[in-house]
């Protein structure tokens, strides 16, 4: 099986300090579990990108198990690298 790398872009990792934060004076040590979940959507995605549906254009979606949020990512497969380039809040649309 293929081991893709996978690139965090600077607009999602900026999504997921602003999602932590959030999280965090909600309720203390619940952003610490988002991204406990955020980081096993990101092992699935690693293990296996194409296997998420490709939601707009070639940009695919992982949603996280505990949290109402999507990964959004393309894979770039000549070079098996998976680039995520927003983590959103599911009542939220990605910009197309």
């Amino acid at each position: 099986m293929k081991k893709y790398k996978v690139v965090i872009q600077n607009p999602a990792k900026e999504d997921v300090r602003e999602s932590r934060s959030w999280y965090n004076r909600q309720q203390k040590g619940l952003g610490k579990r988002f991204i406990v979940d955020l980081r096993k959507t990101l092992l699935s995605i690693e293990k296996n990108p194409t296997s998420f549906a490709i939601r707009y254009e070639r940009n695919r979606k992982a949603n996280l198990s505990k949290f109402p949020y999507g990964v959004f990512f393309f894979v770039d497969e000549p070079f098996d690298i998976v680039y995520i380039i927003a983590v959103k809040h599911n009542a939220r649309e990605l910009a197309k």
